[in-house]
């Protein structure tokens, strides 16, 4: 009514776009959906290196997203918990935190430094944004580091008050602990991090993946603060971090595509030819629903793609475990496809299988997807050196001690495609800002996204 060229879609908690008329059919899948579009983006900004196996982490001001991507594909759970509902369709795994710029320094009963999940939120927000808070914060703690700039943030529009953010750490925290506010400060953003890595290792070493065999990539507006911290407490050795990060998640759903997901349930041993004939008419009955529904939204054939699974598991077993297939027809001759991805994904996720046991099937489901258009990469000109970008220097932290070094500033706008740097230093993006850790060094790529890798890694 508004004069829409194109239709109105919304996104999903699965990954994909849906017109609205099946958002207001199954509006659960609107549960969680921003941050679910997050490994879209990821896998778009990695394509250029062919990084396939990403962990994106989103710290924003109250919250910390995490999602992961393995051999291209989202991790996906049948089965989450939301608020004290269980959910039971597909959706885009998201591990979130009370971990982000507002969260709150506190001192437990046993006398020990705890950050979150209370946050100052934006109003009153820090005590560094002199809008009447008084809480130490995360956002405070990395000004007294010397992470942000004390001029202001996004682009000098937001002042920050450096002895408001001192005096709260120093009444909240440091006093009581017997600390300088220096040292508080870094043990605000130890421990801080620390919840984040946690939660990273949820949804990577409790899934049966090896965070060491990942890229991480930021996402948020004040991740850029704390990623290199985080990759080096995983053990991950390349991050990305592109210049469209505060807004990754946002750029991730203009990416998507149309995306539907039709389940049913199928208990169903896989054993003999009826068996295999009764999932090859299930599978089909479904992609052949979910095809109709995308040629009414105007998608051809060839833009058209088909992804399957089945929850299965070892007869007796009392969980299911989803297994990844391609497209193609079951016969009798095709179940030992089915129960040897079964058995390698059991492996993968519990350290065994048993492919002496028999395998039944719970649930089938095919995904089906219209491929939309997407906008041209981001193109940055050639560098001049990082030197033509240094602003300067100031004092910060990177150490327990609480001991300050001279550390470079440059200035994210001035720097060009090819530009390399190392750490330690602070790149000041208008809406992000970037802490190179000592040992590490970035180039900002032509894509407009800065490579940042352990000195000496590969």
């Amino acid at each position: 009514e508004l004069g829409a060229k194109n239709p109105v879609r919304y996104f999903q908690s699965n990954g994909g776009l849906a017109l609205g008329s099946v958002v207001s059919d199954q509006s659960v899948y609107a549960i969680n959906s921003g941050p679910a579009s997050a490994p879209q983006a990821a896998l778009y900004i990695g394509e250029p290196w062919d990084l396939k196996n990403i962990i994106t982490v989103d710290m924003g001001g109250t919250s910390f997203d995490i999602t992961l991507t393995r051999d291209g594909r989202a991790n996906v759970s049948k089965n989450i918990d939301f608020l004290r509902y269980r959910i039971g369709i597909p959706m885009i795994q998201v591990e979130t935190l009370g971990a982000g710029g507002g969260s709150i320094g506190w001192i437990d009963s046993m006398g020990l430094l705890q950050m979150g999940p209370q946050s100052a939120g934006s109003e009153p927000g820090p005590a560094c944004y002199d809008q009447g808070g008084d809480k130490p914060t995360t956002t405070d703690a990395n000004l007294v580091l010397g992470y942000l700039n004390p001029d202001g943030l996004v682009g000098g529009r937001l002042p920050l008050a450096v002895g408001k953010a001192q005096t709260a750490i120093a009444a909240g925290l440091a006093k009581p602990l017997g600390l300088s506010v220096e040292q508080a400060a870094y043990g605000m953003f130890t421990i801080v991090n620390n919840n984040m890595v946690n939660a990273i290792r949820r949804v990577s070493v409790e899934r049966g993946y090896d965070p060491r065999d990942f890229v991480l990539n930021c996402a948020g507006g004040a991740t850029g603060a704390h990623i290199m911290a985080l990759a080096r407490e995983m053990g991950i050795t390349k991050v990305l971090i592109s210049k469209l990060a505060s807004g990754l998640c946002a750029f991730g759903q203009i990416l998507s595509d149309v995306k539907y997901n039709y389940m049913a349930p199928a208990p169903v041993r896989l054993e003999g030819a009826e068996s295999a004939a009764r999932l090859d008419t299930l599978f089909n009955g479904l992609e052949t629903r979910g095809m109709k529904d995308l040629k009414a939204d105007n998608f051809t054939e060839d833009r058209i793609s088909i992804r399957r699974s089945l929850d299965m598991r070892y007869v007796g077993q009392v969980h299911e475990c989803t297994v990844d297939v391609e497209a193609f027809t079951i016969d009798e001759a095709a179940l030992e496809r089915l129960k040897a991805a079964f058995h390698a994904r059991h492996e993968e996720l519990y350290t065994y299988s048993e492919p002496q046991s028999a395998v039944e099937v719970v649930n089938v489901e095919s995904a089906i997807s219209g491929a939309v258009d997407r906008p041209a990469r981001m193109v940055i000109a050639a560098g001049q050196g990082a030197h033509t970008a240094l602003k300067g220097t100031r004092p910060m932290i990177f150490n327990a001690e609480g001991i300050a070094q001279d550390t470079p500033v440059y200035d994210g706008a001035l720097l060009g495609a090819g530009d390399v740097l190392v750490g330690p230093a602070v790149i000041q993006e208008v809406t992000t800002t970037l802490v190179i850790e000592p040992e590490w060094k970035v180039e900002l790529d032509a894509t407009g996204v800065y490579v940042v890798t352990q000195t000496g890694a590969a």
